[in-house]
């Protein structure tokens, strides 16, 4: 017989979160009070919501399998369907082959995209890659009113293209991120057999200087500093704690690393004594894994920040979202009286530090193709 169970998973420190005495950790998700038991690694144990699955497979052996859902009736509902499949297979009536091919060509798009998230984990990727990824399908298939796996056409993707041009909502290289990401879930979706074929294979991404609308300039000197001034005077918020955005501004100036690839840094990634930085290849843009040099002065001040919050070796240094460091950085660019876009039509945002760092680097006469921002071209 076959049992549900709730199975204790990992995951990292809440943002917010509060330890009592007892181990317990409670913190808040929109609006909903959760527990959670800390570990000895500085992490926090906690039990799924759904339900999983457990039974014994036509070989013996105990397989679990989560049923997605939070319904106990539901989850005893799929349990048994498990149970009848191992039955008509060890009375000889179907294989398990027959019965998986079956079970893919009913397969609805919510469950196909879930499949995705497991072998995007599998494969390394890191929670903020994976939830972009399917923010950007699950849009793009809501724009067309894609609905089930047999919705996916080439012309119907190509028509969404079309749109976002016409619109001029979004710049090429936006359109591209978009058709990138759904290409390669539509490419996966024939790998594993639940397309016969690839119907997005043959559409070609947009010439990104076609309709360019955003060109940006880097920060002058005077501006470095005044922006800095800024984040450095300004009262700590719920959002942000006293001279972090101060050095967040400091490490994206003299790093050159991507928003997004600051928002994931942990300690384990610095070398303190030798002031070097291992940047992982799951947390940069090409996927590719990097080794940089830092200088001393922001080794010093990371060292400390590290220390005054506690911050455990695998744990995220920083956490903000490129929605609230984008508005905290316009916000602290007009307390600076730093213009934003500029009469020549060139502008700044939070991208803008990574071209001030190559800048500053190039009229120092460092050769910009020995010493680059991470993952950087050319």
């Amino acid at each position: 017989m076959g049992s549900l169970i709730k199975i204790w998973k990992t995951i990292e420190m809440p943002p917010g979160a509060r330890v009592k005495q007892d181990g317990t950790v409670t913190w808040t998700v929109k609006g909903k009070k959760r527990t959670g038991k800390l570990s000895k690694t500085g992490s926090v144990s906690v039990q799924s919501d759904t339900w999983t699955a457990q039974f014994t497979d036509e070989h013996g052996k105990t397989q679990r399998i989560s049923t997605k859902t939070t319904s106990r009736n539901i989850a005893e509902q799929i349990l048994a369907r498990y149970q009848t499949e191992v039955d008509r297979i060890r009375t000889g009536v179907a294989t398990r082959e027959e019965l998986s091919k079956a079970q893919l060509r009913h397969i609805t798009l919510d469950e196909a995209l879930e499949q995705y998230r497991t072998k995007m984990v599998a494969g390394g990727s890191v929670s903020k890659h994976i939830n972009s990824t399917h923010r950007c399908i699950v849009q793009v298939f809501s724009d067309v009113n894609i609905n089930s796996l047999t919705d996916i056409r080439r012309e119907t993707i190509e028509r969404w293209v079309a749109n976002e041009v016409q619109k001029q909502e979004r710049t090429p290289c936006t359109i591209n991120y978009y058709l990138a990401t759904v290409k390669a879930f539509v490419q996966y979706l024939e790998d594993i057999e639940l397309l016969s074929k690839n119907p997005l294979k043959s559409i070609r991404k947009l010439n990104p200087e076609i309709g360019q609308r955003k060109k940006r300039r880097a920060m002058t000197a005077d501006e470095v500093k005044r922006l800095l001034d800024i984040a450095a005077s300004d009262n700590p918020t719920r959002a942000w704690k006293a001279g972090e955005r101060m050095l967040i501004y400091r490490l994206l100036i003299g790093t050159g690393l991507r928003s997004m690839e600051l928002s994931l840094l942990t300690p384990n990634q610095i070398d303190f004594e030798h002031c070097l930085l291992r940047v992982e290849a799951a947390k940069t843009k090409n996927k590719k894994a990097d080794v940089l040099p830092l200088r001393a002065d922001l080794v010093q001040s990371l060292k400390e920040w590290v220390a005054l919050h506690n911050i455990q070796p695998q744990e995220y240094i920083f956490h903000y979202h490129r929605d609230s460091i984008r508005v905290s950085f316009y916000h602290d660019l007009k307390a600076a009286g730093i213009e934003r876009i500029g009469t020549d039509g060139r502008s700044l945002d939070v991208h803008a530090l990574r071209k001030t760092f190559g800048t500053m680097l190039a009229k120092a006469g460092v050769p910009l193709t020995c010493c680059r921002p991470p993952n950087s071209v050319g």
